[in-house]
């Protein structure tokens, strides 16, 4: 028994010794990481933030805005463009213009006619799209009845959907075909026209 009793009092001297020792290094190790974190935070406090530069790169100027007018210097007499605008100013230069603002003109407006065709198509699938998922739904309610033969009412609906179906598509058609001669006149060849 002394010697359980010896091998106990050794048990507890080393531990008496050690625990506060690893205790001791743990909280001086917690301590200076904390500490460290606490300069870290006050060094970044006290550091200074860059300054920002604005220079004429850094400016998002748009051609035409109020601003790039003020920014923008005059050429000097006799530059190449300077040139360049006095020619279009002349009355031989204007007669040709005004042929070339026509164009221009009907092209943007056939441009806008696009658009406003392309939005009605775009409608006009999404509709289709909305009204073959209508009908999928009333053909299943109608056949799950057991009572279906019977059913005119519902017999009815299913035609009369699928008549406006039948009538979507014909406008889907349409205006597709519409589409591409427009696109013909603008000289599009590649078809931008949604899928259905």
């Amino acid at each position: 028994m002394s010697r359980y009793m010896l091998l106990r009092f050794v048990l507890a001297l080393l531990s008496a010794t050690l625990l506060p020792a690893a205790a001791f290094s743990q909280s001086q190790d917690s301590q200076s990481v904390a500490d460290a974190a606490r300069r870290a935070r006050e060094k970044k406090k006290t550091q200074d933030k860059p300054v920002k530069v604005i220079t004429d790169e850094t400016l998002d100027v748009k051609k035409g805005d109020v601003q790039s007018a003020v920014a923008e210097e005059p050429k000097m007499p006799g530059a190449p463009e300077a040139n360049a605008q006095s020619a279009n100013n002349t009355p031989g230069a204007n007669a040709g213009g005004s042929s070339t603002a026509t164009k221009d003109s009907e092209d943007e407006k056939l441009k806008k006619e696009l658009a406003a065709l392309k939005e009605q198509l775009k409608q006009a699938l999404s509709d289709l799209d909305l009204l073959q998922r209508e009908y999928r739904l009333d053909q299943d309610t109608f056949y799950s009845n057991t009572n279906n033969a019977s059913d005119t009412a519902g017999k009815q609906k299913l035609d009369d959907e699928k008549q406006q179906i039948s009538d979507k598509r014909e406008e889907v058609e349409r205006l597709k075909a519409k589409l591409a001669d427009l696109q013909q006149a603008l000289g599009i060849t590649e078809s931008t026209a949604p899928k259905p």
